[in-house]
Parts: C-alpha cells; sequence; structure tokens
C-alpha cells in the first residue's frame, strides 16, 4: 500500500468513526424524544383528570360566573402548553427518524478568521441539536450550506438576513453513506466532476420523483435560493431539474418561512393529474407538507365556473375585449338569478333587479356588486323576519295558506319593515338561513353566463372568461395565497395567466418552462409573460438553467438537435456517455409490427420504466389494436404510473416525466411534420428518456431527424 492509499485509508476510518457516532447519538436522541412524548402525554392525563376532579361549575352569579370562567382559562392554557411541548418534539422525532436513515450527505470545513481554527459543518436532508449551541447536523436550508452548494473552494460567502458572511472554504467533501454505513466519499468542486450527481443520475427511474437535496447544482442552487421576489421565471431546458427545483424552492420556503407560511398558503398548478401523482412525495420526504397541488380544471371547480374541458380556448384578446365591454354595461332583470332557501323564494329577480336599478348610478364593476350584496341582505333579512311573523300568526289563528288578505313571501314589501332586529336575532337568522346569506356573499344571484354572452354576442363563455368577468364584477379572488407556484408554464395560455394573476392578486409568482416543449397551439411565450405582469409594475427576475442532468449525452444531442442553433450550443449534458438511441423506418407494415414487438420485448427485459409515447389518443388506440393481447397497459389521465415495466402513453400526459427507456412508435412525417409545433413535441417526447431510446415509424422518419 502506498503512501497516498494509506492517507485515503486513514481518512475513510476517522469518517466512518464520524458516521458511528453521530448515528449513535441520533439513536439516543430518538429515544429520549420517545420517553418525552409518552411523559407529556401521561402528563397531560393527569393534569386533566385533576382538574376535572377539582372544578367546581358555579354560575350562581356575574362573581362565581367569572371565577369559574377564569378556570375554565387555566385549564385550557395548561393543556395548550402540553400540547405545545409535545408537538416539538414530536418534530424533532421526526427529523431525527428522517436522518437515522442518512445523517447527512455532505461536509464543509470552513475559517471565518485567520487567527481561529477551521470548523465543520455536516449538512443533511432536515438539522438537529443535542442542545441550543451546537448543531450535530445543519439542515440544507441553513445560510451556511449555501457554501457546499455555490461549489466555491476558497474565499466565499454566505448571507444571513441580508448580511453577508465571509468565510474561506477549505473543504468540501461529499458522502454515499446509509445509516451508520459510509459507503465511499468524494471531495468535489465542479459539477460535471461531482461523482454523487452522476451515481444518483444512473440509479433507475421510478413511479416516484425523488427530491436532489445532495447534489443540487450552482445554478439550481440560485434558483432555490433567489431572493423573495414578486414574479420568478425560470426559462430552463429538458431535464435540467426545473420541477425538482421547483419542489426544494418551496420546501426552503417553508424553512425560511416557518412562523407565517402555511401549506394552504401555496398553490402549485401542474400540467396534468399524472404529473400531480409523480411529484407527491417530494416534500413529505423532506419533512414538509404538500402545497394545495391542482390542475387548470382544478382550478376552474375552486373558483366554481362552469368547466368546458382540460383545454382552454380563450385568448388574451378575449379577456381584454371583456374589459373593455364592461364599461358600457347595464345589468338587466334577466342577469340575475332568484336566492331560494330551503325551496322558497328569499329574493326574485325582479326584486333584485328594483334594488340594482336604484343603483345604476354606479359604473358596473366590484364598488356596484358588492353595495348591491349588501343592500340584498339587509332586505333578506328584514322578509325573512315578515315572513316568519306572518307563519307564526297564521298558526295562531288557523288561517289557511295563501287565503287572501294574507301577504305572501314573495309579495311583500320589504322597504316598509323598520324595526331593526337585535344581533342575537341577526345571528339566528343568519344560522337558519345561511344558504340564501352565503348565495348574496358570493354573488351566486349573478348569471355569468349570461351577461358574458351579452358581452361577447356568443352563447357559450369559455372558462376562464368566465372567471375573468366574474373577477371584474365581484373582486372574487384568494387574498390569502402568498405564493402560486406554476410548472411547465409554456403550456398555459395567456388568458389563463391573466386570470390566475388577477384572482391570486396578493400572491408572488414563481413560474418555470421551457418555451420548446409548447405542444398545443395558442399557449403563451415567453416574451408574453414578462408582458402580462409587466402591467402591474411586477417585473420579472429570469434565471436560466441550461445544463441536462437527464439524459445520456447520445439522446442529448437528439433533443437539443432540435433546437434552434443559438439555444443549442448553450446546453450541456453531464451524464456518462450510454447506448447508442435506434432510428428506423420500416418498409412495411409487417415490418413495422415485427419491430415495434421487438422492441417492447427487449424493454421488458431492462431495469425501470420504459414509456411507449405515442403522438396522441387515436395513435395509441391504433397501436394497442396492432398489438392485440400482447399490448402493454394504457395510462389515462387521473392514474398513477406503474412501480416498473413497459406501458403506453399519450404525450400530452409526460410533461414533467422521465423514463429509464422511450419507444416514440409514430416518429413519421404525419405525427411529427415539419413544422415549430411539431419540432417542440418531438423534442418534448425524446426528451423523456435517460438511458434508452427507440425511435420508430411505419414508413419513413419524420424530416425532423434527418439531420
Amino acid at each position: 500500500m502506498n503512501e497516498q492509499d494509506r492517507i485515503q485509508k486513514k481518512i475513510f476510518e476517522e469518517e466512518q468513526a464520524h458516521l458511528t457516532q453521530t448515528h449513535g447519538r441520533l439513536r439516543v436522541m430518538e429515544s429520549e424524544l420517545e420517553e418525552k412524548i409518552k411523559s407529556i402525554s401521561e402528563k397531560a392525563a393527569q393534569e386533566k383528570k385533576d382538574i376535572r376532579s377539582n372544578l367546581s361549575l358555579n354560575f350562581d352569579s356575574d362573581t362565581d360566573s367569572m371565577e369559574t370562567y377564569i378556570e375554565f382559562e387555566a385549564m385550557s392554557h395548561s393543556i395548550d402548553q402540553y400540547n405545545i411541548e409535545q408537538d416539538a418534539a414530536k418534530e424533532k422525532l421526526g427529523r431525527v427518524k428522517r436522518l437515522l436513515k442518512a445523517p447527512y450527505f455532505a461536509r464543509v470545513t470552513l475559517q471565518f478568521d485567520p487567527e481561529e481554527e477551521p470548523e465543520d459543518y455536516y449538512i443533511g436532508s432536515a438539522g438537529v441539536s443535542e442542545n441550543a449551541f451546537e448543531h450535530l447536523v445543519i439542515d440544507w436550508r441553513s445560510p451556511i450550506a449555501e457554501t457546499y452548494y455555490n461549489q466555491d473552494n476558497g474565499r466565499t460567502f454566505y448571507m444571513v438576513e441580508g448580511r453577508r458572511v465571509d468565510v474561506d472554504l477549505q473543504l468540501r467533501r461529499q458522502y454515499n453513506l446509509e445509516e451508520d454505513r459510509l459507503h465511499s466519499f468524494f471531495d468535489t468542486q465542479v459539477a460535471i466532476e461531482d461523482p454523487l450527481l452522476l451515481q444518483s443520475l444512473a440509479s433507475r427511474r421510478t413511479d416516484k420523483m425523488k427530491a436532489i437535496t445532495a447534489t443540487i447544482q450552482k445554478e439550481q442552487n440560485a434558483v432555490i435560493r433567489c431572493s423573495d421576489v414578486p414574479v420568478l421565471l425560470v426559462n430552463g431546458i429538458a431535464g435540467s431539474g426545473k420541477t425538482s427545483v421547483l419542489l426544494q424552492r418551496i420546501a426552503y420556503l417553508f424553512y425560511r418561512k416557518r412562523e407565517n407560511l402555511r401549506p394552504e398558503q401555496v398553490y402549485l398548478l401542474t400540467i396534468n393529474p399524472v404529473f400531480r401523482q409523480y411529484i407527491d412525495q417530494v416534500l413529505p420526504d423532506l419533512g414538509e407538507e404538500n402545497p394545495r397541488t391542482i390542475t387548470w380544471r382544478d382550478f376552474v371547480h375552486i373558483a366554481k365556473a362552469p368547466d368546458k374541458g382540460p383545454f382552454e380556448p380563450a385568448k388574451e384578446s378575449d379577456l381584454r375585449k371583456i374589459e373593455k365591454s364592461l364599461k358600457s354595461l347595464r345589468l338587466e332583470e334577466e342577469d340575475f338569478r332568484p336566492i331560494m332557501q330551503k325551496g322558497r323564494c328569499v329574493l326574485s329577480r325582479r326584486e333584485i333587479a328594483k334594488v340594482a336599478d336604484s343603483l345604476s348610478e354606479i359604473e358596473p364593476g366590484v364598488r356596484l356588486l358588492h353595495i348591491l350584496a349588501d343592500r340584498l341582505s339587509e332586505i333578506a333579512r328584514v322578509k325573512i323576519r315578515r315572513m316568519e311573523r306572518d307563519e307564526n300568526e297564521k298558526r295562531s289563528t288557523g288561517e289557511q295558506a295563501g287565503a287572501a288578505g294574507s301577504a305572501s313571501f314573495n309579495s311583500m314589501d320589504p322597504y316598509a319593515e323598520t324595526d331593526e332586529p337585535g344581533m342575537r336575532e341577526q345571528n339566528r337568522i343568519r344560522n337558519e338561513f345561511g344558504g340564501a346569506f352565503s348565495a348574496i356573499e358570493h354573488f351566486s344571484f349573478l348569471d355569468i353566463e349570461r351577461i358574458g354572452s351579452r358581452l361577447t354576442k356568443r352563447k357559450k363563455l369559455s372558462s376562464a372568461e368566465w372567471i375573468w368577468l366574474k373577477i371584474l364584477l365581484t373582486g372574487m379572488g384568494d387574498k390569502n395565497v402568498k405564493y402560486v407556484m406554476i410548472d411547465e408554464v409554456q403550456d398555459y395560455t395567456a388568458a389563463q395567466l391573466m386570470v390566475l394573476r388577477r384572482y391570486f392578486d396578493r400572491a408572488k409568482f414563481m413560474m418555470l418552462g421551457d418555451e420548446f416543449q409548447a405542444i398545443r397551439p395558442g399557449t403563451v411565450s415567453f416574451e408574453k409573460i414578462r408582458e402580462l405582469f409587466g402591467e402591474e409594475g411586477r417585473e420579472a427576475v429570469e434565471l436560466p438553467l441550461l445544463t441536462s442532468y437527464r439524459s445520456s449525452p447520445e439522446i442529448t444531442e437528439i433533443f437539443t438537435g432540435l433546437l434552434p442553433r443559438e439555444k443549442r450550443i448553450n446546453t450541456a449534458s453531464v451524464q456518462r456517455p450510454g447506448t447508442a438511441p435506434v432510428k428506423m423506418g420500416c418498409a412495411d407494415s409487417d415490418d413495422y409490427l415485427r419491430r415495434l414487438k421487438a422492441l417492447i420485448n427487449a424493454a421488458e427485459e431492462e431495469e425501470g420504466l420504459t414509456a411507449i409515447i405515442c403522438g396522441n389518443r387515436g395513435s395509441l388506440e391504433k397501436i394497442r389494436e396492432l398489438l392485440g393481447d400482447k399490448a402493454p397497459q394504457v395510462i389515462s389521465r387521473n392514474q398513477a404510473l406503474p412501480g416498473k415495466g413497459t406501458f403506453l402513453i399519450t404525450l400530452d400526459l409526460v410533461k414533467g416525466l422521465e423514463f429509464d427507456g422511450v419507444i416514440l412508435p409514430d416518429a413519421d412525417a404525419k405525427m411529427y411534420p415539419d413544422d415549430l409545433l411539431a419540432r417542440h413535441r418531438l423534442y418534448t417526447a425524446v426528451s423523456r428518456a435517460t438511458r434508452r431510446l427507440s425511435i420508430l415509424a411505419d414508413g419513413e422518419l419524420t424530416g425532423l431527424l434527418k439531420n
């Protein structure tokens, strides 16, 4: 053994000893926390028992009642303290249990002052300390961990609450370990020489996306730790880790804003339900709850708009036209719906229109509708009290319903009532007739479809137009949401983004996409995104991701070859060389079927997932019919991916996904003609493959692949 080998062996032994010690300390912490949680539960149970036995309920006088309430308050406070203490212990126990699987993945050695000794910091997926001062492991999201992700040995810095801390990074070490066993370690600086990254990329793909915490690269880290800007736009090539970066960014925000950001205040819009299921374990594996993850159609349901299908036909010009024509709108009786409660009419169309006419001097819009809703609530309350009084009189006098001289519920004059009910009476009415008041408050008395039809001179509105019009009229939106994250933003229309921007008007936006993966006509360009958000003075901060981590160099060369030259020369792949892709056109249908079956059979023998990506549903059905009983399973909307094997899927459902192998069975000029949209579609399909790619056509291959 030479001197270098002896040094490496000694370092390995020292690192293994440190790992063993850390894992042992985590085990002790786990045991202590479990005992603490058990003790707190027992103490809380005993406390409750003591309180119940000693608490005297005395409401004989105001003084006695006050003393009883004070005792209740003290009891409640005591139990709350136990709950707070127990929740904190459970949260820490969760972090310890995650770290026991892999205590850390990196170490940095930093020297803060030349006169001081360097300090070691071990970085993990969570942070824990044995006391308030010494960190056993630091969280990857902590400011000091930025020195690891910046990949700059020597003089570097990190930021703490806007303050720059300069340090000397003397060592940046990565670990491949599991529980208390160290497999290997690497001292690295440059991403392309990153052994941990390459090892991770070489592993087979599964039905679930995994966190990239240990392998975040410098350009990805710049996005994750970007300052808290109103609009962040990320433009990345296929395989650059856009979705992974998005999820790590969400985890980072939850960590940095732990005190005032809750999961329900963050919306994540994904392009389809398959993808939503693909990413649903990333944040829980990092110890964070998933935000509200929805598709556009889910959003339409949240806004209580009519669902017009998965694709949004509205254009930006349609929404602008509605906004412009709204100024000349005059509400008519047919624009309203009656307000009903338990099958009875509380307010008729005519009554609502009468109140609206009295406000005709106010321009149609948010102010008018809120004043109208307030007036309608007052009138409804008066009518309900009159109704109840009349019904009581009828019961007491034995009159029959509808007899002459009795006022019907719908014929009463709401303006005749003068006595104002007390607060208790108002609350009672509100509770018993909540449906009617809720309909008023949510403007359900408006026939948005009819109003929109008058404004657009069309019978039906799209979902985006419907929501847009209701926002303009009523100010509808969610003011509680703080962040809206939109993945695959290039697949949305300008109209959809206009609606989302206005509906979540207090939120900060993060949008990620790749203009060259826009697979439907009429979707938004990045230039238009900048323009739309710039209208409200919220200029977008734009960051690029130009390195592909997904595919082998051979596959990357094919899909980047479909990019414009100026974009192509700035892209790179970090994967090791792999298997050469197969591209073949077939002389006849028999030859095509034979080759397709051979590719599928070969894929079944390989590890991981292989997707047979068809350009559309018609192509998929044709191929399934050709294969007959041997056809692989079909993945459709709202269906999760299998854990392994081969499956058929359409192109629109693979956005954001990646597979060990991809077979394109319909790569002919009919499915992929030589135009820009087809180029985007082919680029998207090819770039789903990480290790194996087979491109097949019944006849000649598309001309897009000739070069």
